[in-house]
């Protein structure tokens, strides 16, 4: 046993120098809960509110929620002002992720949607410390395959723990099992802030103020034009988004267990996915990798079109397993590739606020749509195409973009 473990912590860390070992193992540690803590809770939350009763609106204010700290993610570097990143994020995540205890008294889906309401104001809001902290430790030749590492072990405990989960919530039902996985999040967040980032604090420069942060879409229009492209594929992807969980409960009447085995399909490609698309960001750049996850994402909307069965949909679960690797480590590569060096925090807070922006109307249009008379399938067409321009409008920063590799490296901490 001792030798299979050493074999698999030489595959994950073998390639990184010892300073970023050690926290890629911390950070690993941390990922390995929170995988858990996704597959037991956060997998299945359409799918459990759908089946409290929550209509295609509620649904659509469950995807809006997910966004609600990042359209606040600005105000957050302001908070952030002479404090630790490390400790600024830990506190919001925790608090957070230990709502999820109270699951165990919540039989309706309107109390569920104002608990899931809290959880992501906490869990988003503090995004511009992560990326602060993850450009601090990790440095430019290796951010991409440390990212990717650290997805591996998250993904793979997800592996694990999505068909069980999907399996225990058939068998006990939800009271049961998300407070077990709000325990894993809470220690994956204790875990997380073993982070050895010396004395890093956020002092940003003298006078920066809001309509500063705004201003860098002005001053920088390569970053404008990513955050214009990836704003037209978010709007592509989220207005269909409330209705998968539909369609997988109503015209395809599936089981927590039949949802747990696709996600184990989807979970299998984001591991396979991480270890690519990591590797991919080294070499290519995340404004490359970016766009082709957008590419890959039209698959998912085009499947909800003609599924008629579970395995119908099995495209679609791919798809979004490889892109959830892709579009998570081209994000944060892409912010910090395109962004002054000096200002990452600003650049992630403004790219995490348009993106929370577009993230809470996306869904609320989706289900205007529908509530106008559209089907759903035309809904998804419609997302489909949105993707396409989306990709044609991020091959114009793909060829404005420095490739990773010739950014400046950030400092060891």
């Amino acid at each position: 046993m001792r030798s299979l473990l050493g074999g698999i912590e030489r595959w994950l860390f073998g390639g990184f120098p010892e300073f970023i070992r050690v926290n890629l193992r911390i950070e690993a540690a941390a990922s390995l809960a929170f995988g858990v803590f996704y597959a037991g809770a956060i997998s299945f939350l359409p799918v459990v509110l759908r089946r409290l009763g929550a209509s295609s609106d509620l649904l659509a204010l469950y995807v809006a929620q997910t966004y609600l700290g990042s359209v606040l993610a600005s105000f957050s570097v302001m908070l952030m002002r002479g404090r630790s990143p490390k400790a600024f994020g830990a506190t919001f995540w925790l608090i957070g992720r230990s709502l999820f205890l109270l699951a165990a008294f919540i039989t309706q889906a309107g109390w569920l949607l104002v608990l899931t309401g809290v959880f992501w104001l906490f869990e988003a809001f503090p995004g511009p410390a992560y990326t602060r902290i993850m450009q601090v430790i990790y440095p430019n030749p290796y951010r991409g395959r440390a990212l990717g590492t650290v997805r591996v072990v998250m993904v793979s405990a997800m592996l694990v723990a999505t068909p069980l989960a999907g399996w225990a919530l058939d068998q006990f039902g939800h009271r049961l099992i998300l407070p077990i996985a709000g325990l894993l999040g809470v220690t994956s967040t204790l875990l997380f802030s073993r982070l050895r980032v010396g004395d890093l604090v956020y002092n940003p420069p003298a006078g920066q103020s809001l309509g500063g942060i705004w201003g860098i879409l002005a001053r920088d229009r390569r970053f404008a034009l990513y955050m214009a492209g990836f704003s037209i594929y978010g709007l592509g992807f989220l207005i269909g988004m409330p209705l998968f969980a539909i369609v997988q409960v109503d015209r395809l009447q599936l089981s927590y267990t039949t949802i747990g085995y696709l996600s184990l399909l989807q979970s299998l490609f984001w591991l396979l996915g991480n270890i690519f698309w990591g590797r991919l960001i080294d070499r290519r750049g995340g404004a490359w990798v970016l766009r082709a996850n957008v590419a890959i994402a039209v698959i998912m909307p085009l499947s909800y079109i003609w599924a008629a069965n579970a395995w119908m949909l099995v495209p679609a679960f791919i798809a979004q397993g490889i892109i959830s690797a892709g579009i998570d480590l081209g994000i944060i590569s892409t912010g910090i590739e395109l962004a002054d060096p000096e200002q990452v925090a600003e650049y992630s807070a403004l790219q995490a606020t348009i993106i929370g922006v577009r993230g809470i109307l996306g869904p609320f249009i989706g289900a205007a749509l529908v509530g106008a008379g559209l089907s759903n399938r035309l809904v998804f067409a419609l997302g489909a195409g949105l993707i396409a321009v989306a990709w044609v409008v991020l091959g114009l920063v793909v060829a404005q973009a420095r490739p990773a590799a010739e950014s400046p490296a950030s400092p060891a901490p």
